[in-house]
């Protein structure tokens, strides 16, 4: 791994775009620098978890429910003691007219161009009981072993399990820190497996089932370990209410203030790019109604070690706001959708069926 991809800076390292994005999942969008976005306290109160608080409460009669502004820095972040990913994103409140961008176009091109992986490969694999087992090893996919670790030697000329295909890995993870993995193919049915080494890693980084594995190479070939963590409710609170409300009222006065984005404690973006929010205006205004049908979006993660995105059916039930006493006209989850087998409301990233995304 070059070394240049990570960044240690006091407690946290900052690390490139598709380490990042790897741990962070393909579904999470960051906005580029100098990009016009959205900003929705209402969300962002959602994400430190203190929506129904006094303090946010209070703080809504103040201020918009949409305050659009200009991203001045991104740092892509990792807390070096659980390995979560994280961003924090600076924002400049801007003028505009009509409460409409400009440059939609451009924002979105840039925003999806940041979320690319670039020529670096990565692939994942949701662990199981078995696999989080500190005493036992790693049932390895055959895509992810064939994609990312050194090709096996097949040819057997003896028997004995000695002689079964077998080889070291190393894997560096985003600390600097080397992983030496036994790496077998045997059983019965024939399966890649990591053994020795594997146990070690499973207690050093205290990882459950439900987290996701994230083996990556990078152009030079060497291989790195990454984690992707389940969300945990010890997790909780780590976004400060003070932090939090300060962000909403500088906003509010037009001067510049930073947010914290954690993925994994939900897949809420509360700063969107304005191409998808006016995007979203419009067809909100002229298409979104009682009993159209949709598509959204969801990352899913199989036994292949294949990481694709799928769609989840349903249709809109109604279109109202969420908290019209403290946010009226906001368009924070305003679509409340059915989709089988509960009932979820959504802002944004959704899809007409037989229409491009939105």
């Amino acid at each position: 791994m070059n070394e240049e991809r990570v960044q240690i800076i006091g407690n946290d390292m900052i690390i490139d775009s598709s380490l990042w994005h790897a741990c962070a999942g393909r579904l999470v969008h960051v906005p580029p620098v100098n990009s016009t976005v959205s900003y929705f306290p209402q969300g962002h109160f959602e994400h430190a978890g203190m929506e129904n608080t006094d303090d946010a409460i209070a703080t809504a009669s103040r201020i918009p429910w949409r305050i659009q502004c200009r991203v001045t820095s991104v740092e892509l972040k990792m807390d070096s003691r659980t390995e979560e990913v994280y961003t924090k994103i600076h924002l400049n409140p801007i003028v505009t007219n009509n409460n409409n961008s400009t440059d939609d176009d451009k924002d979105y091109a840039l925003s999806e161009s940041l979320n690319l992986f670039g020529r670096s490969q990565f692939l994942t694999k949701v662990l199981t009981q078995s696999d989080a087992n500190n005493g036992g090893g790693f049932s390895v996919p055959k895509k992810l072993a064939e994609t990312i670790f050194p090709p096996l030697n097949y040819k057997i000329t003896k028997p004995g399990i000695e002689n079964l295909p077998s080889q070291d890995i190393l894997a560096r993870d985003y600390r600097g820190n080397i992983w030496k993995f036994r790496h077998v193919y045997r059983g019965n049915p024939l399966r890649h497996l990591l053994t020795t080494g594997w146990s070690k890693f499973v207690t050093a980084k205290q990882v459950v089932s439900g987290d996701t594995i994230v083996f990556g190479r990078d152009d030079n070939g060497d291989v790195y370990v990454g984690i992707r963590r389940v969300r945990r409710a010890r997790w909780q609170g780590r976004i400060r209410a003070e932090s939090v409300l300060e962000a909403a009222r500088l906003a509010a006065i037009g001067r510049g203030f930073e947010i914290r984005y954690y993925p994994s404690s939900s897949t809420t973006e509360f700063c969107v790019v304005d191409s998808v929010v006016n995007a979203t205006k419009r067809k909100m205004m002229n298409e979104f109604g009682a009993g159209t049908r949709i598509k959204m979006a969801f990352e899913t993660l199989n036994s292949t070690g294949v990481e694709p995105v799928g769609w989840y059916k349903g249709s809109i039930e109604s279109v109202e706001d969420v908290d019209p006493n403290h946010w009226p006209g906001s368009f924070w989850r305003r679509l409340k959708t059915q989709i089988t087998p509960k009932l979820i409301t959504h802002k944004y990233g959704i899809q007409l069926e037989n229409h491009p995304p939105i």
